[in-house]
């Protein structure tokens, strides 16, 4: 039987999440930067944590073998944009679901200080970015390139997106971009970060510039930023394809297993 959970019996499962940091990070994190029973709540099965946010999505934490029919239809039933959480967890759910799922495993990479190596000398082209004006050039960057476009096709959400991205920089969020005659050719971003863990997202060079190592640049200046200034004591990401990995290989992080993201394509998110 499905259970919501009261914010001390959520606590109670803190320890288990933390056996794997990484793969957790989001479940985590959330429970540190949310207000519980406003912004999201816990739900429990045996084997099975399943956290439900205001934003329509759920995080699943997986401990042990799970009633896969009860919680298929408990998803069902609350809708959600989107499903994710290490793969183990998503993985029974496949083919389950009713309606159009979009389903993903991404390898997740991480990284800590004592593991992070400096690769490439810094660039004086790289800067923090912490204004709204900052965040729109970084906005109309992502808009152009297929792969981050999702969610700046309009003016207005570029522009929402800057508001918000300008008002989340206090510590221990940061940004940094790359920038070529004052134009923004390059970025990357700390988000759902906390004093324990972020995730480092964005990461995106314009296509003209790629091949000369401004990503390694990019990658080396946000994890440096993380790690040595914000002491951040644990960085994860998702490499886009073989030639970032090797990259971020290079950097120190190593892969710490699948993550699982399931996006409902029945639902609409405009």
């Amino acid at each position: 039987m499905i259970k919501e959970l009261t914010y001390k019996e959520t606590e109670k499962f803190i320890p288990l999440l933390e056996k794997n940091p990484s793969l957790n990070l989001f479940f985590l994190n959330n429970i540190k930067l949310l207000k519980f029973g406003t912004d999201y709540k816990v739900f429990h099965t045996p084997g099975l944590l399943m956290m439900h946010s205001k934003f329509l999505n759920i995080i699943l934490f997986r401990y042990d073998d799970y009633d896969v029919n009860e919680v298929s239809h408990f998803i069902e039933e609350k809708k959600p944009i989107s499903i994710n959480g290490p793969k183990e967890a998503l993985s029974p759910l496949e083919g389950m679901l009713q309606g159009n799922w979009e389903v993903k495993y991404p390898p997740m990479m991480s990284v800590t200080k004592e593991d992070f190596k400096k690769c490439v000398s810094r660039s004086d082209n790289l800067s923090f970015l912490l204004t709204y004006e900052d965040f729109l050039e970084v906005a109309e960057l992502y808009s152009k390139d297929e792969d981050f476009s999702s969610g700046f096709e309009t003016e207005e959400k570029k522009e929402n997106w800057a508001a918000n991205m300008e008002e989340e920089m206090e510590y221990p969020h940061a940004a940094c971009g790359y920038r070529v005659k004052h134009r923004l050719i390059g970025a990357a971003y700390l988000a759902a970060a906390t004093k324990e863990s972020a995730m480092v997202v964005g990461v995106l060079v314009d296509k003209d510039w790629r091949g000369g190592g401004i990503g390694t640049e990019i990658a080396q200046e946000i994890t440096d930023i993380a790690l040595n200034d914000h002491l951040i004591k644990r960085l994860c990401l998702f490499p886009s394809g073989d030639i970032s990995k090797h990259i971020y290989t290079k950097l120190g992080y190593k892969e710490v297993g699948e993550y699982a993201f399931f996006k409902n394509k029945n639902i609409s998110t405009n």
